[in-house]
């Protein structure tokens, strides 16, 4: 990753285009410059040298005294390139102008000009069509946002740190967190991308002291391999990742061509991708900043056995449902713990989620059972639900919740191993002073069902993610990857087809063999669960006139043992955004008609495959279901790992076992393809 640092922290600031009329970008870029109280330098360049009160005003950027930090570009896009060539030294340029690559073709052809200017002076752009950077701790506002014409006590610093492609998006974000008196690290609006992209923008802001987790809110990638890379360094340095993903429906994608310029990555991939790298996707952009936040003040847990406490029952059913549906470990209460718990509870069940009924011990009652479960070493992370309640025990139920409370928005206390508290506010406005009082403490916390429980279901998702691991690529063909492919022989008439079938013993397949046909079902040439000579000959001579009469060359038949079982199908590919990976989908109709099929990045070991198996929605039919085999399901992925080791060796572009069976005893590939 390429240093950003001059961008991010600047101490001088060119602002190009700056004139007299201070409600122009030039100018709202100097008022926010001002009222956060930026002090660094500041120039203004403009040919006309218009007089700016307390701003040395020059007439072009190459008249500057020295190289600036940052280069504030607020002029139209057709003078966009001119100053980027002539911000040679600088750590960076910031381009607001639209009318580029999502416009028109002549916007694209402006757009190539920036990129090749910008490389031959080695300057770095962000944008065009970008909505700046702010970043408060450095009283920077190099950003024309709506957001930050609030007053400037408003304009907060926090433990989340944005990157959008939206700079609309991210100035909502800054005023949804100044609305619960709170603020954000830092956003960066990378726009079109002409050069900074995501990927390299995660990167730079989680190497911020003051950004405990990064919030990403994706239209498109342009930079797989770098967005990958960024991400797993975030999360090796402690810092989640939560993303929102916009532009995943049909239209969606249309308005987002016309918005950025760019085609969306396919949604299975690139959710594959976030899933198995730890990423937490949230469905909006606020339900993602409540995920984030909860996440940047939680304790990192040990492992995933998480608890819910409510005294509601409704709301403990709710939970439960939601929980489910996002993988939530729940583990029930042990006898001993049981025995502890049910002296506290008025009615209730000890149980989890636990409810404990009525509330007849006082204020402090409800902390002590959450404290209860938090102590009890059978939990990683507790989520207390505080539901409607006496509103004279608002204030002692907060100040016994906080001390439970062990995380914080200093990275440092942010111990991994311990037990993470988190809240879950749903006792409305009738005691609105006590989720104040948690967030003032720092306590994760949130008002949304849905947003905390993907927040619990992050933090757990992340204990179980196997560390990357370092896997060399197997060299040779198919064979040599030591995958269980199905024996067969080749047949060049129907004679050599039943002696090879005989050889084998029946039933068997017939298959037909034709250059360049990697589907056979599709024209007629395949014939399975063959009993006999006579149904080999036939099969044989039926399977070879189909794909004649299609004017396809056919080399014979291979002649196979017949394998019938639950089909799956196992891949890898060299993807044009991602670079190499490998994936797992259940066969047939589930992953024809219901999209079942789970991506991950190359190479996987045999812990990360079978997370993947894990992610299937059809998972529970490997267990037997309706009377069904049990599949080896650690053989199953030593294979996906085999495969993604081998696609890296092999020079393929696709490999695909499709369908690769297991028939009750074992794991076999009974057809394949390779694409060179």
């Amino acid at each position: 990753m390429s240093d950003l640092g001059r961008l991010l922290d600047p101490a001088t600031v060119a602002i190009v285009g700056l004139s007299a009329d201070l409600a122009k970008h030039g100018g709202r870029v100097l008022a926010n410059l001002r009222k956060l109280g930026f002090a660094g330098t500041i120039w203004g360049v403009n040919p006309g040298l218009p007089e700016v009160e307390e701003v040395e005003m020059l007439g072009s950027i190459s008249d500057l005294p020295t190289p600036p930090d940052l280069v504030v570009c607020a002029i139209p896009a057709a003078a966009v390139a001119e100053v980027v060539a002539g911000s040679t030294g600088a750590g960076g340029v910031v381009v607001f102008a639209g009318g580029f690559g999502e416009s028109s073709a002549d916007g694209r052809a402006l757009e190539q000009d920036l990129a090749d200017r910008a490389r031959s002076v080695g300057v770095r752009v962000l944008g065009p069509n970008s909505g700046g950077v702010i970043r408060p701790s450095r009283s920077l506002a190099a950003s024309f946002l709506t957001c930050l014409d609030r007053p400037a006590e408003e304009i907060r610093t926090g433990p989340v740190g944005v990157v959008t492609q939206s700079g609309g998006t991210g100035s909502y974000l800054h005023n949804l967190a100044a609305a619960r008196g709170g603020g954000l690290a830092i956003s960066v609006s990378t726009g079109n991308e002409v050069d900074i992209k995501l990927g390299e923008a995660i990167d730079a802001v989680s190497r911020l002291d003051e950004v405990n987790v990064v919030l990403a809110l994706i239209e498109t990638v342009r930079d797989g391999p770098v967005l990958i890379e960024a991400i797993r360094a975030s999360l090796a340095g402690g810092k989640p990742v939560v993303a929102c993903r916009i532009g995943t429906g049909r239209h969606g994608k249309t308005l987002m061509t016309t918005h950025t310029g760019a085609m969306a990555v396919p949604d299975a991939v690139l959710g594959g991708v976030l899933e198995s790298l730890g990423v937490v996707v949230a469905e909006t952009p606020g339900e993602a900043y409540e995920v984030a936040e909860m996440m940047a003040r939680a304790t990192m847990p040990a492992g995933d056995r998480a608890a819910i406490v409510t005294h509601s029952g409704g709301v403990a059913i709710l939970l439960s449902d939601l929980a489910e549906r996002h993988g939530v470990n729940l583990p029930t209460p042990s006898v001993e713990l049981r025995a502890r718990l049910d002296p506290l509870l008025d009615h209730g069940a000890a149980d989890n989620p636990l409810d404990m009924g009525g509330i007849i011990g006082g204020p402090r009652r409800f902390a002590e059972v959450v404290d209860v479960f938090a102590g009890s070493l059978e939990y990683d992370l507790v989520m207390a639900v505080s539901t409607a309640h006496p509103p004279a025990h608002t204030d002692e139920r907060v100040r016994s919740l906080v001390p439970l409370h062990s995380g914080g928005t200093d990275a440092s206390e942010r111990v991994e191993g311990g037990v993470s508290v988190l809240h879950l506010w749903m006792a409305g406005d009738q005691a609105s002073h006590g989720l104040d009082r948690l967030r003032e403490a720092g306590a994760p916390v949130s008002e949304e069902p849905r947003a905390a429980i993907r927040a619990l279901a992050g933090l757990a998702h992340l204990t179980r993610i196997a560390p990357q691991t370092t896997l060399g690529p197997i060299r040779g063909n198919l064979e040599d990857w030591g995958l269980p492919l199905v024996d067969g022989e080749l047949a060049r008439d129907a004679d050599d087809a039943v002696a090879i079938a005989e050889g084998f013993g029946y039933p068997v397949v017939v298959k037909v063999i034709s250059p360049g046909l990697a589907h056979k079902t599709e024209v007629g040439g395949v014939r399975l669960g063959l009993n006999n000579a006579e149904a080999v000959r036939t099969a044989f001579e039926e399977v070879v006139a189909a794909t004649k009469a299609l004017g396809l060359e056919a080399d014979g038949a291979r002649v196979e043992r017949y394998r019938p079982g639950l089909e799956i199908v196992v891949g890898g590919m060299n993807d044009e955004t991602f670079g190499l990976l490998v994936s797992v989908g259940l066969g047939g109709v589930f992953t024809e008609l219901l999209g079942d099929v789970v991506f991950a990045p190359a190479p996987v070991d045999s812990n990360q495959a079978a997370m993947m198996i894990e992610r299937l929605q059809g998972r529970a039919l490997f267990d037997g279901f309706r009377g069904g085999p049990v599949a080896d399901l650690v053989e199953l992925a030593r294979i996906i790992s085999l495969v993604s080791r081998g696609l890296g060796g092999s020079g393929l572009q696709e490999v695909e076992l499709n369908p690769l069976v297991w028939d009750g005893f074992e794991w076999v590939a009974v057809d394949w393809l390779t694409v060179p």
